[in-house]
């Protein structure tokens, strides 16, 4: 019986960190990112215009240059810890942390009396709702989209399980695999929050979503979809006397 590959396509490092938690958990994971992350060059904002920072991903402080040093008198307001980790690894001031995404973020800010704030983020964004706030944007990095490594093709031929940690990987492993005539029906998808689901589109074997938007609540997932694949290969095997 077959167990299905673990296949990780998140960029790096987040893609070595979710590999850890894997083999940590008995899994031998494949590691193939469909993205590169890279720097957008940015004109630095003036800091007496801004009363708050808004980050939404530890990318914007890896891949936000010299520019970000004229910003640390701002405090920070972060989703996840990682990112809030990263800031204070820094020097900026967090003062505020949330997991629920940007969108959840705005009441916090408007609570601590903000009214003017920098968006710092990534060149595919989502947009926030409309708020009391005046909220400014500067793009600091963004993912370029890579091509199917063969690894990948080869490992989709048999039972997959594969981690989809944002909607837009979601839409481009959807395309690549369809491109490459590969059918989608033995292939499980293991995804970080319920936004992925539209943009995975249907026919798949199987589709989670992670109860929490974290590594360990998607590694969670993984472990039932072994389960499920375990019992759906055993179905399969013809009775014997």
């Amino acid at each position: 019986m077959a167990s299905p590959r673990i296949i990780v396509l998140r960029p790096q490092p987040g893609a070595t960190a979710t590999a850890q938690a894997l083999r940590a958990n008995g899994h031998d994971p494949l590691v193939t990112p469909l993205f590169a992350i890279e720097p957008v060059a940015w004109t630095p904002a003036d800091p007496q215009a801004y009363d708050a920072l808004l980050v939404g991903s530890a990318n914007v402080f890896r891949h936000g240059g010299p520019a970000l040093a004229d910003l640390k008198g701002l405090p920070v307001y972060a989703v996840g810890g990682k990112t809030a980790r990263m800031a204070s690894d820094l020097g900026f001031r967090v003062r505020g942390q949330g997991t629920g995404g940007l969108a959840a973020m705005l009441p916090m800010l408007v609570e601590d009396g903000h009214l003017h704030v920098l968006r710092l983020a990534g060149e595919d964004r989502v947009d926030l709702p409309a708020s009391r706030l005046a909220i400014d944007t500067r793009i600091v990095y963004r993912s370029r989209a890579l091509p199917m490594p063969d690894a990948l093709r080869e490992a989709l031929t048999g039972p997959a399980i594969v981690l989809l940690h944002s909607a837009r990987a979601a839409q481009h492993f959807g395309t690549l695999v369809d491109s490459a005539g590969i059918d989608r029906g033995h292939i499980s998808l293991a995804l970080f929050a319920p936004a992925l689901v539209d943009a995975a589109g249907d026919g798949w074997a199987s589709v989670r979503i992670a109860a929490a938007a974290d590594d360990r609540a998607l590694l969670d997932v993984v472990a039932t979809l072994c389960q499920h694949e375990a019992g759906r290969q055993q179905a399969k095997k013809p009775e014997t006397e």
